[in-house]
C-alpha cells in the first residue's frame, strides 16, 4: 500500500490533541515530504497508520479520515496512547535518527571547504562514481592495444551513463543537504531494520 505522508499533518494534530506526542511528532516529520517519509520513518510510520486504522477504523492510506473519527471518538485518548506506547521505542528511535541526519547535514553544508571537495568527495560512493568513466575509458584504450578483451560499445555506453548518473545525483543531494556523510547506522535503527526483517 502506498502512503501519501503529505497528508499526515490533520492526523498530526489530531492525535497530539489526544495525548500522544511522540506520534504527533512522527506524523508531523513525515508530513514535511511526499511519497517518501524520512528514512526510518518510511519504515515504522505505515506499520503506525495500519495498528490506528485497526484501532479507531478506518483505511490506513486515508490520514484525513482517521483525523475525523479521532476527533469524533470520546475513546480516542485511550486508543491512540496505547497505540503510541505499542510503538513508542521504534517512533522515538527513527525521530532521534532523523533529528541527527538534519544536524550531520546542516554541519556539513556549513563546513567552510572547496566547492570542488563537497561535490566530488561527498563520501566513497560519488569518488568512486566519478572515476569509473575515466576507468572505463582508459581501460578501453588498454583493450585496443590488445592487452584485454574490449567492451562491446553498447556496453560501454550503457555502463558510463549509469555511473555518471549515480554520481549526479549523489552530488544533487549532498549540494542540497539531503544526503548524510555517514553511511553508519545507530544500533536503534539496526534494531528497526532486524524486526522489519523478522516480519
Amino acid at each position: 500500500m502506498a502512503f501519501d505522508f503529505s497528508t499526515l499533518g490533520p492526523l498530526a494534530n489530531a492525535v497530539e490533541k489526544a495525548g500522544a506526542p511522540i506520534l504527533g511528532a512522527a506524523f508531523r516529520a513525515g508530513s514535511t515530504v511526499s511519497t517518501a517519509a524520512p528514512f526510518p520513518l518510511n519504515m515504522v510510520l505505515p506499520v503506525v497508520l495500519n495498528s490506528l486504522a485497526d484501532v479507531v477504523g478506518g483505511a490506513a492510506d486515508d490520514p484525513a479520515a482517521l483525523a475525523e473519527k479521532i476527533g469524533a471518538d470520546p475513546n480516542a485518548a485511550v486508543k491512540v496512547q496505547a497505540i503510541e506506547g505499542r510503538h513508542k521505542d521504534d517512533l522515538q528511535s527513527a525521530l532521534d535518527f532523523a533529528k541527527l541526519q538534519a544536524d550531520q547535514n546542516a554541519a556539513y553544508l556549513a563546513v567552510d571547504m572547496p566547492i570542488w571537495s563537497k561535490i566530488f568527495f561527498a563520501g566513497a560512493r560519488p569518488l568512486q562514481m566519478w572515476l569509473t568513466g575515466p576507468l572505463l575509458t582508459l581501460y578501453q584504450i588498454v583493450a585496443a592495444t590488445g592487452y584485454a578483451a574490449p567492451l562491446d560499445p553498447s556496453s560501454y555506453a550503457i555502463m558510463a551513463a549509469q555511473y555518471a548518473m549515480l554520481a549526479g545525483a549523489r552530488t544533487y543531494e549532498k549540494g542540497v543537504g539531503t544526503a548524510s556523510p555517514a553511511p553508519l547506522l545507530p544500533a536503534q535503527v539496526k534494531r528497526i531494520l532486524s524486526r522489519k526483517e523478522m516480519k
